[in-house]
């Protein structure tokens, strides 16, 4: 299994545990996406440039922090802070007792028997 799960297989996932009716929500869900997006955008400039940087000015050359770590930082807390503001919906646990039911039930169907 990929480590990375794709955006549309998140986006999904994400729109099925809200009230879809509510455009607030949606929108929430669609700026997550938005802000993921940048997330892995900023991880690819910091794999590729380094977590250090080296700048040359003029006579002087000095090492200092990639300022995509800063920007990650910050989008990484507006999309907990996001995330924390999503209304989701709890699951239908009805279905899921019914599930586990099923499975325990040792004793054959009426439909076995004949």
């Amino acid at each position: 299994m990929s480590s990375i799960v794709k955006i549309t297989d998140l986006e999904k996932q994400l729109l099925l545990r809200i009230n879809q009716d509510d455009l607030i929500e949606v929108d929430k869900v669609k700026r997550y996406i938005a802000i993921v997006k940048q997330i892995r955008k900023l991880q690819s400039a910091i794999n590729k440039d380094g977590v250090m940087t080296t700048t040359v000015n003029a006579s002087q050359e000095f090492t200092k922090a990639n300022p995509a770590l800063n920007e990650l930082n910050k989008l990484t807390k507006t999309l907990i802070s996001l995330e924390n503001s999503i209304k989701f919906e709890m699951f239908n646990q009805d279905a899921v007792i019914e599930d586990e039911n099923e499975k325990d039930n040792d004793e054959p169907n009426v439909s076995d028997l004949y």
